[in-house]
């Protein structure tokens, strides 16, 4: 289906599709796609892809005869398996997880992301049919495990919000299983309070029929911190556009990113951290590796508001292209408004290193295995925060994708 037939056909099925101030903002993102009321050319949204691939495809949701679940595995971890969007709703001392409801209408209207430009963030909004919210209470030092399933030939279009109160200390991990066609457009809205620390790992490996779209929008209060990483192993199209504000003094952002592509896979990440108080950190690095015909893109910006001195701000873009024929495009872009900074950004992107790979063959290593250390060592530095179990899935997906070079 198109655009057109994909709004009107399934109105009514679209959460919140009675309230007046969601129908008119659907109207209006609908009458700019519709219309091409946007800047198509200069536009960061659709980099490696096409309008399209994001409005023309068959719209199906319904309600899934298999359910969500929760497990509490051991002692403050929290494994939640998602179906289709929809999870299981729990609630104890530490944690509140359910879906949203009709009384978190509210929460739309004040997250609204307006005049953005984002036109996959625009589609979520305007199909949105799900959505969960998890609160974390204070104090609280947890681990939440976020396994996505999709059936085959659904479109999910999720809006998450996600809430750590005061003094909480919470590691994510996130992992999407899709094995069907599904197209999976997920949106967060992230709230950080006082003194919080949150990690949030991403790890994104499917195959080649399925589309995962990630955008998240991260608020980060005084002496709070958040780490994000995201691992793309995927053989689908994933695109990870991942937003940060501090706003308190003595906040930290960072927003790091890893990917291997082959054959002729397609990715797309942008990050975006924002000043707006005095003594912040931020940090964004992506790193990717090429084969084949695959594409991809990095687009990193760190915007220093008037108000934010003694920011310390870095970016940093790497990649290593393993034929003449794949392409990685980088961005970074600074803009600062504020005099007592320190900011930096760099970007590498070329061939494997002629003489590292020259020096481990001349000491009797094939080049397979020359190779294969060469990039280990690429990725290294991203995995000192894992554990053992998730080092070894990156280790295997590593040396998968090497097998075929």
């Amino acid at each position: 289906m198109n655009f057109q037939e994909n709004f009107n056909n399934h109105l009514k099925q679209y959460i919140f599709s009675n309230d007046n101030y969601l129908l008119k903002e659907r109207q209006k993102i609908f009458n700019k796609i519709n219309l091409n009321k946007f800047d198509k050319k200069n536009n960061e949204s659709l980099k490696n892809i096409s309008i399209s691939d994001l409005s023309s495809f068959n719209y199906f949701y319904q309600p899934s005869k298999e359910k969500p679940t929760l497990e509490i595995s051991e002692k403050n971890v929290y494994q939640i398996n998602l179906v289709n969007g929809k999870c299981p709703d729990y609630k104890d001392e530490n944690i509140e997880i359910r879906n949203i409801l009709i009384k978190d209408i509210e929460l739309f209207k004040s997250n609204n992301q307006k005049d953005t430009n984002d036109i996959v963030a625009d589609l979520n909004l305007v199909f949105l049919n799900s959505g969960i919210l998890i609160d974390v209470n204070q104090k609280s030092k947890i681990k939440i495990c976020l396994n996505y399933k999709a059936e085959k030939d659904f479109t999910i279009f999720q809006h998450n919000f996600f809430n750590f109160f005061k003094n909480s200390e919470v590691i994510i991990e996130e992992n999407f299983y899709l094995t069907e066609n599904t197209i999976n457009n997920i949106y967060y809205n992230i709230n950080i309070e006082e003194n919080s620390k949150i990690k949030h790992n991403i790890f994104q490996d499917f195959a080649s029929s399925n589309k995962l779209l990630l955008t998240s929008n991260t608020t980060c209060a005084k002496k709070s911190s958040f780490s994000q990483n995201s691992y793309n192993f995927s053989k689908g199209f994933v695109r990870n556009f991942h937003n940060a504000k501090l706003n308190g003094v003595f906040s930290k952002a960072s927003l790091k990113g890893c990917f291997l592509l082959k054959d002729d896979n397609v990715c797309s990440n942008k990050t975006h951290i924002t000043h707006n108080a005095e003594n912040c950190e931020s940090d964004q690095k992506y790193k990717g590796i090429l084969n084949n015909i695959s594409k991809a893109n990095y687009y990193s910006n760190t915007f220093v508001s008037k108000n934010a001195q003694k920011t310390e701000g870095y970016q940093l873009s790497k990649g290593i292209l393993l034929s003449d024929k794949c392409s990685f495009f980088s961005k970074p872009e600074l803009r600062i408004f504020a005099d007592d900074v320190k900011c930096s950004h760099g970007s590498t992107i070329g061939p494997v290193d002629e003489n590292s790979l020259y020096y481990l063959r001349s000491r009797g290593i094939n080049k397979k295995q020359a190779m294969k250390m060469i990039i280990s060592s690429f990725i290294k530095d991203d995995l000192i925060d894992l554990d053992k179990k998730n080092i070894d899935r990156i280790n295997k997906n590593l040396t998968q994708y090497l097998s075929t070079i």
